[in-house]
């Protein structure tokens, strides 16, 4: 069963962005660009709670988003390697297919999830505005399979991580086959996801003291700018962090580590 050891791939995550922060950074410069006047933009014509026409406004985003994500996951796993670690990443002359690969899939999967979460909420508005059903038995069973479901469904998002380790989506799939291997990458999502949303609302907070000191109202067109850039920021660092924290697991994975959180 594969299986790793996620708070150790979420660190290394953090720490390689760290240790390496100007080359990050100077990758990073046009995505963050793009993706905050994306998100400035959104604010300025009313659609921020209208998901599928901002899959759509975010294509070219995506695009340098995926390829950036997938040059650094490439550094990170190569700086690995040097370390000592075995050899399991493709041979040099591959590595340029593997990034634009894995870059097409980022979009593809980023559309996708475009597309379902704006069908189910369009204009940011559950698509049922009944009162909710009395809760019983059955109703029960169908929540309990749609959680089961979705923890299952959780490694699909990640397939464009192994392409950058010359890993075809099924032989990912096959060696996360087990149920329990969608625990450990909801491992890595939650501690890239949660400490830096903290990030994001104590941001916004001090931006909303900052707007209240000179006196711009909370709900003005300026203070929901600074909000999205707040979240085009947070948006990408999430994205990066936690794909890195995913390629640290699974390149561990291919090494045969198969190591097990202490926490279990």
């Amino acid at each position: 069963m594969a299986s790793f050891d996620f708070v150790d791939s979420s660190s290394k995550a953090y720490r390689f962005i760290w240790q390496r922060r100007a080359e990050v950074l100077r990758l990073s410069a046009m995505v963050l660009s793009i993706k905050i006047l994306c998100f400035v933009g959104f604010v300025v014509f009313g659609i921020q709670n209208d998901i599928l026409r901002q899959g759509l406004y975010l294509l070219p985003s995506y695009l340098l988003e995926g390829w950036v994500i997938a040059q650094i996951m490439v550094m990170a796993l190569y700086a690995e390697q040097a370390e000592g670690s075995k050899s399991v990443l493709p041979p040099s002359q591959d590595v340029s297919s593997n990034i634009k690969a894995s870059m097409i899939v980022y979009v593809l999967m980023k559309l996708m999830l475009s597309f379902v979460v704006g069908s189910s909420f369009p204009g940011g508005v559950p698509l049922s505005e009944s009162a909710p059903p009395e809760p019983d038995a059955s109703t029960f069973i169908v929540a309990v399979m749609m959680i089961v479901f979705l923890i299952w469904s959780f490694r699909f998002i990640w397939v464009y991580v192994p392409y950058v380790m010359g890993l075809s989506p099924l032989d990912y799939l096959r060696r996360f086959k087990a149920f329990s291997s969608s625990f450990y990458m909801l491992g890595v999502w939650v501690l890239c996801f949660v400490p830096l949303v903290l990030v994001m609302i104590l941001a916004s907070e001090v931006l909303a003291l900052f707007m209240i000191g000179i006196g711009v109202e909370g709900k003005s067109v300026v203070f929901n700018a600074g909000l999205a850039v707040i979240q085009a920021f947070m948006d990408y660092s999430i994205a990066l962090v936690s794909s890195l924290g995913i390629a640290y697991g699974i390149y561990s994975v291919l090494n045969g580590e198969n190591k097990k959180t202490p926490l279990f």
